[in-house]
């Protein structure tokens, strides 16, 4: 489930940034340009996945304290790219058509139509890189002994799922709630994060770097165990311990505090009015005659 949240949401990002492109260029009747759009995408593409496979490789080259430190950076490094991304795309989603069509406009009234393969490229790369580093996090929460059947169909079907809903997005088949959709992502991944960041702190209580404070404060294990089937998704995704500490239970309620918070600050900041507005008028007061 994870994978497929995370591909999903992260596919749909960079197909956004595409299909932006690619109907400006149609608008324009630029569409031999969009030759650079998909050079850019396509080597993003196959970058992320060299990158994925030597990721892979560092693993199985490193072992003792340097793996225990690597996996506990990968955790944290998730977690704060997770909750970056989050905020950023809650703050810019709206004006990002906008900022994206400028420059590509520019780029063509310049002359400069290399420029459209570099923001097809780091765009898309970009989201390649944030979808490594939390697959790397995601599995190293996991178990060492599962097959990778299970998360490479969820990722198959998250590519599928993002794609899909840009192409129906752009080709007017539906209405599609994308202000719902991202809302509704950005809660999963901040408690994602949480449990990303509660693995890290679990991991930095047992090597001897942080303290407990208290190692149990409570027992939930008859009630939902960690190790049954919803126990590991509720592990995995929101950060669930059945014995938790309390120095995991301040980390974690305090970084859930801080990022809702956030969004909710930024979410009154976008709906407020700008200064200097003024009402709309909703009635003209009978017999009132404009002067000119």
């Amino acid at each position: 489930m994870e994978t497929f949240l995370i591909l999903a949401r992260e596919t749909l990002e960079a197909s956004l940034l595409v299909g932006i492109l690619a109907t400006t260029l149609k608008r324009l009747g630029r569409t031999s340009d969009m030759k650079r759009v998909w050079w850019g995408t396509g080597l993003a593409v196959a970058a992320c996945l060299v990158l994925g496979l030597l990721a892979n490789r560092l693993e199985s080259f490193l072992s003792g304290s340097l793996k225990t430190w690597l996996d506990i950076s990968i955790f944290f490094l998730a977690a704060v790219f997770l909750s970056f991304m989050v905020l950023w795309m809650t703050q810019n989603a709206p004006a990002m058509k906008g900022r994206i069509q400028g420059k590509a406009l520019t780029a063509l009234e310049s002359g400069h139509g290399e420029v459209l393969f570099l923001l097809a490229f780091m765009g898309v790369f970009r989201e390649g890189l944030e979808t490594i580093l939390f697959l790397w996090g995601i599995a190293l929460q996991g178990d060492s002994g599962s097959t990778l059947a299970t998360p490479l169909l969820e990722g198959m079907a998250g590519v599928v799922t993002g794609i899909l809903v840009v192409f129906a997005l752009f080709k007017g088949f539906s209405r599609i709630p994308l202000t719902l959709f991202f809302r509704l992502t950005s809660v999963l991944l901040i408690l994602m994060a949480a449990g990303m960041i509660a693995s890290g702190v679990g991991r930095l209580i047992s090597i001897g770097v942080l303290s407990p404070l208290i190692f149990q404060v409570w027992d939930t294990s008859r009630l939902l165990n960690e190790h049954s089937i919803i126990g590991t998704l509720f592990s995995d995704f929101f950060g669930y311990r059945a014995r938790p500490s309390l120095m995991t239970l301040i980390t974690v309620w305090g970084y859930l505090a801080v990022m809702f918070t956030g969004l909710w600050r930024i979410s009154q900041i976008r709906t407020a009015p700008s200064p200097g507005t003024l009402p709309e008028k909703t009635s003209r007061p009978t017999g009132h005659t404009e002067r000119p």
